[in-house]
């Protein structure tokens, strides 16, 4: 049931419009200015019935009051007046009523138009209601959408950058050391013997290890610098504004840490190795070219000691 508020200094003129009316409304009666704009801020109604010429604050006062209210401002003024002057009429809009109603009022126009700016505030607010349902389930889109973005580009089990992430990144570092004839370094780490971990341990603790591995390089690693798991359990790290003979340095330090480290799981504790090969990004070989030449000197050190840091300057 809509709720109207009647402002009138008439308690005659009120009565015959609630007669008009009947019961099919809720009212709120109002005889001045000032109660009107307390009962509309109290009550919320659903329409206004505003008589212009009042004693004190004038319609068109109350009008322009719950118009720069944020809370009443939306809601419908139906002008009610004797006046039916165009520059009357005219004050009444610019004021910010939505329509008008001379006296002495017919009972069908009355009903007409309260009807049709009571069916009007309804499908605003429909239509404010599907607005912002819409903008909830594009903004839930937005966010499922850069979720799954950043799932494509992330490793499930170590959180690192996967092989595509990491591919576009030195991609993107291979073209600025052309721009800027800058200097970087990749490095590719093994985890040696890792099949005997799973072997031995199960899969579940190869998963912790090639978490915590992930870790500890980390730990190492500048702001800088990206690490990616590769692939099974190799991991591909660049090393920006670096040198071949930085990056040996950086590897071997993550090397002297991690056969010190312990992993526990499930109860067995144990530790890890890893081999490391070292190798420039050289923008005029390419991308493929320069993961090649890492990719080999980490295979030399596979083929010979393990757990040791080999440059492919040395093969």
């Amino acid at each position: 049931m809509a709720k109207i508020l009647i402002v009138d200094d008439s308690p005659v003129e009120i009565k015959i419009i609630r007669n008009f009316l009947g019961d099919d409304h809720e009212f709120v009666e109002a005889i001045n200015g000032q109660m009107a704009l307390e009962l509309a801020n109290a009550m919320l109604p659903d329409l206004i019935l505003l008589d212009i010429i009042m004693p004190g604050m004038d319609g068109l006062s109350v009008c322009k009051r719950l118009k720069s209210q944020r809370s009443t401002a939306d809601i419908p003024v139906i002008f009610i007046t004797s006046v039916s002057t165009t520059q009357n009429v005219i004050k009444g809009f610019e004021a910010g009523g939505q329509d008008y109603i001379i006296k002495p009022f017919f009972s069908l126009e009355l009903c007409a138009r309260i009807k049709v700016h009571l069916d009007l505030k309804k499908s605003k607010e429909t239509l404010l209601e599907y607005a912002t349902e819409l903008e909830e389930k594009n903004q839930a889109l937005h966010d499922l959408l850069l979720k799954l973005e950043a799932a494509a580009m992330t490793d499930f089990v170590t959180g690192l950058a996967n092989r595509r992430s990491m591919m576009q990144r030195i991609k993107e570092e291979t073209a600025s050391l052309k721009r800027n004839k800058g200097r970087s370094t990749l490095v590719i780490a093994d985890i040696d013997d890792f099949k005997k971990v799973n072997d031995t341990y199960g899969h579940e603790c190869g998963d912790v290890v090639l978490k915590e591995v992930s870790d500890w390089m980390k730990s190492v690693l500048r702001e800088g610098d990206v690490l990616a798991r590769w692939g099974g359990e190799e991991f591909l790290f660049m090393l920006p504004d670096t040198d071949l003979a930085g990056g040996l340095v950086v590897a071997e330090k993550i090397r002297k840490l991690i056969e010190t480290r312990i992993i526990s799981c499930q109860e067995k504790t144990f530790s890890v190795t890893l081999t490391f090969g070292v190798a420039e990004l050289n923008p005029e070989l390419g991308f493929d070219a320069s993961v090649k030449q890492a990719d080999e000197a980490l295979y030399k050190g596979k083929n010979m000691l393990k757990n040791c840091v080999v440059s492919y300057l040395d093969m």
